[in-house]
């Protein structure tokens, strides 16, 4: 196979504001009947947009929000975004040829590995050999494309979650979270401005002043991790846009063995389907990174960034605070404070995109993707919003034990009462936030609006009992006939009242009382 340049193939599908679906090149983003990005699977159409958005921000980027805003009023010139391209040649060339995009800079020497293994949701070695892949099977991917092959690449280094002894894990750790600022739907934005939403300005010691293996690591030989060194890059080792281009992983596509035929993701004909690969432990391990489009939580022994990760349930409502500014206990991603500061015109509305895998250790449980609403008000240091929205939140966070203490005392518990919970809960909390941001200049009015949501919360956590512990009108019957029955109402009649007694007995409930 010969060796595709990345920035001039077109190997990209996006969809056109007419419908029809194409493919280009990186270099024809600026064409502004663009849509969006058109791929298959949610995970590659995550992918696509870190890797374009990466390639703006590393080749791109502005000095400040002044020159961001130029480019957002004017739009970016076809001749200026080929010049910004053309040093990162080299870094983004696919094939056989060394160095290639994503890949191992030296030869591989090992056992050859089915082309399915870049896809996280394949099964593992372990897997295989135990026979114990049974709900994904092996040998479902045979054959990929080339295009596919680079999205599936990069997907998997992005993501990368534990693959055993010495496979290491993302920089931003396995299955991280991704936040996108967006335009909301119904706003006709060509993709290139929604790229241009998450590209940041960076200051000279940020910008790369060459495009090295410093930025791409894959452009030199990779920097192992054997032990007992364990030798981890920190971000001084490295440019701060090596952030976008992370390779935690060793890997050489065979480029020799490949067949003709019809592509296993896309459906695509190709005469040169890629069929395997090597690959080799003790990649570079990344330690105490901050990725741009994600946000952190602080490990509060080492002080260390954590990268928020994708958890059972998906993101909630119960998140969206961190998501969204800086608390405590988590930070939002840098891209979201950058966004704050440009105070776009309040007419234009957006929302956050957040998306992401749940792992656990190697195994993929789901892949969840999220939108949450956007408010800058909740960027202004002198208002109070965001001290209500946490106590609303609080009190949110210690209501929960008290329902799942009631329905365990008549052995009600059930797996999905912490899910239920809080997706049942959630728009009657955005509701409130709503009303709270209304009445930001109303300090009077907004007190009784934390009184109004314990009141919610009240009522969804003794109908959530009531219904679980008096609505089955056979059991209530049966009640009557035996002879213990009084002794069994009377229990649940008991755990009802201790719900509200301790319901009422919430610090963050009792707060909101006085401040009526």
């Amino acid at each position: 196979m010969s060796t595709l340049s990345l920035l001039d193939e077109k190997w990209i599908p996006v969809v056109h504001f007419d419908g029809h679906i194409s493919k280009i090149s990186p270099c024809q983003l600026v064409d502004e009947t663009i849509s969006d990005l058109a791929y298959f699977r949610p995970d590659f159409q995550g992918a696509a947009y870190q890797f374009l958005i990466g390639l703006l921000q590393t080749t791109f980027a502005p000095d400040d929000n002044d020159e961001w805003y130029e480019y957002w009023d004017n739009g970016i010139k076809q001749s200026q975004l080929d010049s910004a391209f053309k040093p990162a040649e080299l870094a983004m060339q696919f094939g056989a040829a060394k160095p290639a995009f994503m890949q191992d800079f030296n030869k591989l020497k090992g056992s050859k590995v089915s082309i399915a293994g870049l896809l996280v949701e394949a099964p593992g070695e372990n897997a295989l050999k135990k026979n114990t892949d049974h709900f994904i099977k092996r040998d479902f991917v045979k054959g990929i494309c080339p295009h596919c092959a680079v999205i599936a690449l990069f997907t998997l280094q992005t993501n990368a979650p534990s693959g055993g002894v010495g496979h290491r894990v993302s920089l931003r750790g396995g299955g991280p979270i991704t936040t996108l600022i967006m335009p909301e739907c119904n706003q006709s934005t060509p993709l290139w401005k929604k790229l241009w939403l998450n590209v940041i300005p960076l200051d000279d010691e940020e910008k790369p002043q060459q495009f090295d293996d410093s930025v791409f690591p894959w452009l030199s030989a990779t920097k192992t991790s054997e032990a007992p060194g364990n030798l981890s890059v920190f971000p001084e080792q490295a440019n701060y846009c090596q952030a976008y281009w992370g390779m935690p992983r060793r890997i050489e596509l065979d480029f020799e063995q490949t067949e003709q035929g019809q592509c296993d993701l896309c459906g695509a004909a190709s005469s040169t389907l890629i069929t395997q690969y090597q690959t080799k432990n003790y990649g570079t391990q990344y330690q105490n990174w901050r990725h741009p489009l994600t946000p952190y939580r602080t490990d509060i022994k080492t002080g260390a960034p954590i990268a928020i990760k994708g958890q059972p349930g998906g993101l909630i409502y119960r998140d969206w605070l961190g998501m969204v500014s800086i608390n405590d206990n988590m930070q939002s991603a840098r891209v979201i404070s950058t966004h704050y500061g440009r105070r776009l015109q309040s007419s234009d509305k957006y929302h956050l995109w957040c998306f992401g895998y749940d792992f656990e250790n190697m195994k993929v449980r789901c892949w969840y993707e999220h939108t949450f609403p956007f408010y800058l008000d909740l960027a202004d240091p002198d208002s109070d919003i965001k001290e209500l929205i946490e106590r609303a939140l609080d009190l949110s966070k210690d209501t929960l034990p008290i329902l799942r203490k009631a329905m365990t005392s008549i052995k009600k518990e059930s797996s999905y009462l912490d899910i239920a919970y809080w997706k049942e809960t959630e728009f009657p909390f955005y509701q409130l936030v709503k009303q709270l941001i209304a009445e930001k200049d109303n300090p009077e009015g907004r007190l009784p609006l934390l009184n109004s949501w314990a009141k919610t919360l009240l009522t969804y956590i003794t109908q959530t009992y009531d219904k679980a512990a008096f609505g089955d009108p056979d059991q209530t019957f049966k009640f009557i006939k035996d002879n213990n029955s009084n002794q069994k109402v009377f229990c649940q009649i008991s755990a009802r009242e201790r719900l509200l007694t301790d319901f009422n007995k919430l610090k963050y409930f009792k707060k909101i009382k006085e401040s009526k």
